[in-house]
């Protein structure tokens, strides 16, 4: 038991840390230094040994092969996501005017599978964005670049 407990302080204690581990700057990045990917909060450290055409090659190469993965992705969450909240609150409907006996016990979980299909396809374009964005870093970091990311907070 007590090993147990040890191992769950343990595993909180590191995702704690990991979590602390953020790729982002406080303050905008030096012009001179980092580029900005158009579209994102993405930016790329300029090293002296790469030239800017390679540069803006390596950002097309990288924006193309994470634009098809989001697409299929995205499609993909918003046609699950679509079909289970409708057949979901087509049956909540069937059950609600039909009745019966056993009405009162599938309209929970015909009402938690609707909220979940409509929840899944509504967040569709947001975690398709957040994914882009991090399959960009992962391609950028691969082909041997630093990546950071700066959002501009309004303070309005």
């Amino acid at each position: 038991m007590k090993y147990l407990m040890y191992l769950i302080i343990g595993l909180l204690v590191l995702m704690f840390i990991a979590s602390c581990a953020v790729n982002s700057v406080n303050s905008a990045p030096d012009e001179d230094k980092f580029i900005n990917i158009e579209g994102t909060p993405a930016y790329l450290l300029v090293e002296p040994n790469k030239s800017m055409e390679l540069i803006n090659d390596d950002i097309y190469v990288c924006s193309a092969e994470v634009e098809g993965k989001i697409r299929r992705t995205k499609i993909s969450m918003k046609t699950f996501g679509g079909v289970y909240g409708t057949a979901g609150l087509l049956a909540l409907i069937d059950l609600a005017t039909t009745g019966g006996i056993f009405a009162s016990i599938f309209i929970p979980g015909m009402a938690v599978i609707t909220a979940l299909g409509w929840t899944t396809y509504a967040s569709a374009d947001a975690i398709s964005e957040l994914s882009a964005y991090k399959n960009l870093e992962i391609c950028l970091e691969d082909r041997s670049y630093t990546v950071v990311f700066f959002l501009k907070e309004n303070n309005e």
